[in-house]
């Protein structure tokens, strides 16, 4: 085995970027937290005021489950993520997963990450090992949406997937940055099978079926 694509090895990139991602999470977690016990402490504030009419309080009921869906998915994901990865690994579900977290920023000009599926591609599932899967599109993904100027909105990030009959596809594309393999996990994304292609602003990334 080339010691570069070492389990322990893998091992130990992914728990950085897992790091990475939680850090990150960690300010949205509290952002929605702050949002929901705002908007309650109100809604408790009004609801002792027998005046005050049930309509009063709506906008805030509103803005508080809206903090708490967007809470629950965050947390779900960070989950989801952090769990050993079932074999064969799903490549769309894991996408689905890390999408999710890297969409969750509070911050203005971090890119939001959308998945476009037309429903073709069929089963997803790669004979590449599943902690493999999510560090090549965690750390990816987490250097794009990372990666715009302070003060600049950034675009959308859109994740196209396809496939063929011996790969699934993952085509990660941008309008305002370059996107590219991390240079740190790049050895041992090519020792476990996975293919790439890189353009100026994006990247695909081909998963040998199962």
């Amino acid at each position: 085995m080339n010691p570069i694509s070492a389990p322990e090895e893998v091992s130990a990139l992914w728990l950085h970027t897992l790091q990475r991602a939680v850090g990150r999470a960690s300010h949205d977690v509290k952002d929605a937290l702050n949002g929901v016990s705002v908007n309650l402490e109100v809604i408790r504030s009004r609801a002792t005021r027998p005046e005050v009419p049930a309509s009063a309080v709506l906008q805030f009921s509103e803005a508080a489950a809206q903090q708490l869906d967007r809470l629950t998915n965050l947390i779900e994901a960070v989950l989801a993520v952090s769990r050993p990865e079932r074999a064969p690994a799903d490549v769309a579900v894991t996408l689905r997963r890390i999408t999710t977290l890297c969409s969750a920023s509070s911050s203005s000009t971090d890119a939001l990450v959308r998945i476009v599926d037309d429903g073709s591609v069929g089963a997803t599932m790669t004979r590449v090992r599943g902690d493999v899967v999510r560090l090549a599109l965690l750390a990816t993904l987490l250097d794009i949406v990372g990666g715009t100027e302070r003060g600049k909105q950034a675009s959308e990030v859109t994740c196209a997937l396809s496939g063929d009959d011996d790969a699934i596809q993952v085509m990660i594309a941008t309008t305002d940055r370059r996107t590219m393999l991390p240079e740190g996990i790049a050895e041992v994304v090519r020792s476990a099978g996975v293919r790439w292609t890189e353009g100026e602003q994006d990247l695909s990334l081909a998963f040998p079926r199962a």
